[in-house]
């Protein structure tokens, strides 16, 4: 008989951008996308549910009901792919496992019989299964039962459930009829019947079902009690596009190695070109008679451009040094990716997308060049303290490719300046009362009257990084027309510097 485990990820797109991004832990997130042309709420926090904020709710309006919550654009696309690299994560415990059917899959599925008496028995295996997963940071639900309707259904209401084998009807006979997978209009329909959970409905004459219900309700019933199967795809993982080389007598000729490589390149160029995706990450192995020499190219975004890719690999040549001729290369795509392209045009050529691949090349070869770590690029924060908004980063970091790069809410990037100090420095100020405005600062020994004072920001935060940060933000316009950008700490009623407008 089969035996089939769910793991379900409650609130899974919000569960992927905090065990991503960390820094998102603590704030309030509401993601949003596009219905009907207009913005809308997608997926929230508890915390933002509890002050109104729910699925389908304009973007406006959730805004206006937690404006200190973190706003972000959902991304489908990437939650399906990083529930896939979880499911192959999952194959330490099943080789079968896949996700759930749907356009937006939340739940993993995978075929467990002849596993779990690895770990002595069902109920332990699942409760290893769950410590692997809560150690890794996630928030899961799991169930174990004959069938795929049954586990999706029975952890969709409980955080732990082992169903026996051959009690599947008692075990979803008090389950609500949502969880028989069904579309809204069948729902309502049996609700107006007065039916509320499956063991009602599977009371009803099974002959009449299909003519009142349509074919989809009684399939839904045999697949929750394991009468019909429910197949799912399992992932697989995908064997790195690779080009080797090997001969019996070593060569020495560099020359003639360069000339290899190049052909090698193109043979990878061409397997990528296949699958309609471009080349990123590369890793080279020259098997000499002294070792194995090891190169890597790392490209800013994917490119199918082989002149490009031959003068990094000249680049690299050229910076290594072995000993003895060389017996075998193996050229191994390690990361491929999607080329931006681009529509040409006749008369008016946009110059924006060549520019785009000039820098990438040139930041390729300099990384090349000199080292991966030498080539910074500046990466924003969803941080609420304005000196850990953004940092130095390698160029190459993989992380710069990241299809959703966070970007600062408007409302934020208006009133920040685009020059901060290093550091906050202590300053004289006078204002009226305690907690108001500036009315006159002393900088460097000069006096400054405050023409126009805007404010107060307030920002508390940073208590994960040692004490809360508390300040009063202040933009102040000066007497001779600068702009700087003070706050008062609250903790300590001192008033410092940080920034100037530009």
């Amino acid at each position: 008989m089969p035996r089939v485990i769910c793991v379900w990820f409650p609130n899974w797109p919000i569960q992927r951008l905090r065990h991503e991004q960390p820094v998102l832990e603590r704030p309030e997130i509401v993601l949003h996308g596009v219905q009907s042309q207009r913005p809308v709420v997608t997926h929230s926090t508890p915390g933002a549910e509890r002050r109104g904020v729910r699925a389908g709710l304009p973007l406006s309006e959730a805004r206006a009901l937690v404006p200190r919550a973190v706003f972000l654009p959902a991304d489908e696309a990437a939650d399906i792919a990083a529930l896939r690299m979880l499911a192959l994560e999952c194959q330490r415990f099943s080789p079968l496992v896949g996700l759930e059917e749907g356009p937006r899959p939340t739940s993993l599925l995978a075929h467990v019989e002849g596993c779990t008496h690895l770990w002595g028995g069902e109920p332990t295996f699942l409760e290893h299964v769950g410590a692997y997963w809560e150690d890794r940071g996630f928030n899961v639900q799991l169930a174990l039962a004959d069938s795929v309707g049954a586990a999706w259904a029975l952890a969709h209401t409980s955080r732990f459930s082992v169903v026996p084998a051959g009690n599947t009807d008692s075990a979803v006979a008090e389950l609500p009829i949502e969880m028989l997978r069904l579309p809204p209009a069948i729902l309502d329909r049996l609700r107006t019947l007065g039916l509320d959970t499956i063991g009602e409905v599977l009371r009803l004459p099974r002959e009449s079902l299909a003519a009142r219900f349509g074919t989809l309700l009684p399939r839904r019933l045999d697949q929750a009690l394991g009468l019909s199967s429910e197949p799912f795809v399992s992932e697989r993982l995908v064997e790195p596009l690779c080009s080797f080389r090997e001969w019996e007598t070593p060569i020495a000729d560099r020359l003639a190695l360069v000339e290899l490589c190049r052909r090698m390149l193109r043979e990878l160029l061409a397997m990528a070109d296949r699958h309609g995706m471009g080349l990123h990450e590369l890793e080279g192995e020259i098997q000499t008679e002294g070792g194995p020499v090891t190169m890597a190219i790392r490209l800013t975004e994917p490119t199918r451009e082989a002149e490009h890719l031959e003068k990094l690999l000249e680049l690299q040549l050229e910076r290594q040094e072995w000993s003895g001729g060389v017996t075998s290369v193996c050229w191994t795509a390690l990361r491929l990716g999607r080329v931006e392209e681009s529509q040409g045009l006749w008369f008016d050529h946009d110059p924006e997308p060549d520019r785009s691949r000039t820098l990438a090349a040139l930041v390729d070869r300099l990384s090349s060049r000199l080292d991966a770590n030498a080539v910074l690029r500046v990466e924003v924060l969803p941080d609420a303290q304005p000196e850990c908004v953004a940092r130095l980063v390698p160029g190459m970091n993989a992380d710069a490719n990241r299809s959703d790069p966070y970007i600062l809410p408007p409302e934020i990037a208006r009133g920040r300046p685009l020059r901060l100090l290093a550091s906050p420095l202590p300053v004289n100020v006078s204002s009226i009362i305690l907690d108001g405005p500036p009315i006159h600062v002393v900088w460097r020994g000069q006096d400054h009257p405050v023409v126009r004072a805007w404010g107060p920001e307030r920002i508390a935060t940073g208590w994960w990084r040692g004490p809360d940060i508390e300040r009063d933000y202040y933009r102040a316009e000066w007497d001779d027309g600068t702009h700087a950008w003070l706050y008062r700490d609250r903790r300590t009623d001192r008033w410092f510097l940080h920034g100037f407008f530009d």
